[in-house]
């Protein structure tokens, strides 16, 4: 049933693409105004259901990221019943240099079309532009650009931090005190969870933000060395809100470490990753906010698909935009853990359960 609900999802996506009807660079995650529209040239149309062959590439941050196997299974899956198109993943490293010289490859061998999850907001939108320029279908997932380009697919952000903040609202006093685990700067406008929950706190006036601690790298490591630090700095924190699970994670290992694990401080995180679903229901973290990266994979090919067979990106339809299409997230909370480890992509053989 999820995977029809993306795929009908994924057609939305293309209707308004043609149609000339889409999303601002705002709507898809980012403050910052979209580049200009680039200039429009005719695309070559591809007949893959009558055997004419197609590359597309995937560009993630990183292949170590825990949601790349998921995403690249559901992709494989949308091309299940055409050999004749061949996914390519390149790994970047977490390195914006190592993308910006990927896609400039793709753009030299002339790949059909561009998966990218992007280290920066702004840093590749030259590149992309010019990938648009080539021919090339270029679509963002979950962390985009600002340039016009294709499309973007994500997980909503934004909704997903203001939900969790007005979740953890009516469990808690009004002034409980928060620090946020947040991406640094140049990821903030496609990555706006922690700026949602602070924005939530201005609105309603509850909680007490000590700090917005920005991390070069949203992993265990980093989240451990972050909550060491403000746990030092704030002896009297109750709420730990992270934009990863991992952090979330590295945030509970160091309030152990700390001699904190019996405080009772609220840990919540982003993504429901296996370790966090297996956290919450061991009682280590409060809750997440839980997506299912496969149907978003699913979902980004079957729009590149589309588009490649249409002829249609953002350069041939001459538009001063990008198509968006944003996937909502769930909270899931020790009320209903066991419920979404039953059921999700998301490989929890490591866990007894």
């Amino acid at each position: 049933m999820k995977r029809v609900i993306a795929l009908a999802a994924a057609f939305v996506l293309c209707a308004s693409l043609l149609a000339g009807c889409g999303s601002s660079s705002e709507a898809a995650g980012g403050s910052e105004a979209a580049a200009p529209a680039v200039e429009k040239k005719e695309k070559p149309v591809k007949d893959i259901n009558n055997g004419d062959e197609a590359t597309v590439v995937y560009i993630p941050m990183s292949t170590g990221q825990e949601d790349f196997r998921y995403i690249s299974e559901g992709m494989e899956e949308a091309i299940g019943m055409y050999p004749n198109v061949k996914l390519v993943t390149y790994d970047a490293g977490f390195n914006p240099t190592n993308q910006s010289d990927l896609l400039n490859e793709c753009i030299t061998q002339g790949v059909d079309a561009i998966f990218i999850n992007s280290m920066d907001a702004t840093a590749l939108n030259s590149t992309l532009q010019e990938a648009e320029e080539a021919g090339i279908v270029v679509i963002s997932i979950n962390n985009g650009c600002t340039a016009v380009h294709t499309a973007h697919l994500m997980n909503t952000d934004y909704n997903a931090g203001w939900e969790a903040a007005e979740y953890l609202d009516a469990e808690l006093p009004d002034d409980a005190n928060v620090v946020i685990l947040d991406v640094t700067a140049g990821l903030k406008p496609t990555c706006r969870m922690g700026t949602a929950f602070e924005d939530y706190a201005k609105e309603t006036g509850h909680f007490n933000i000590l700090e917005d601690y920005a991390m070069d790298l949203t992993d265990v490591e980093q989240g451990y060395n972050a909550t060491s630090e403000l746990l030092t700095k704030y002896p009297d924190i109750d709420v730990i809100y992270s934009v990863n699970d991992n952090s979330a994670i590295g945030a509970y290992q160091a309030i152990a470490a700390a001699g904190k694990e019996n405080d009772g401080i609220v840990i919540w995180g982003y993504c429901g990753m296996p370790n966090a679903l297996d956290a919450i229901a061991q009682g280590q973290m409060y809750g997440t906010s839980y997506t299912d990266p496969y149907y978003t994979g699913f979902a980004a090919m079957t729009v590149a698909l589309m588009c490649i067979q249409s002829g249609a990106n953002a350069v041939s339809m001459g538009n001063d935009f990008f198509a968006n299409i944003v996937y909502p997230t769930k909270i899931v909370t020790k009320d209903n853990v066991m419920d979404v480890i039953k059921t999700t992509h998301w490989d929890m053989s490591a866990y007894d359960y």
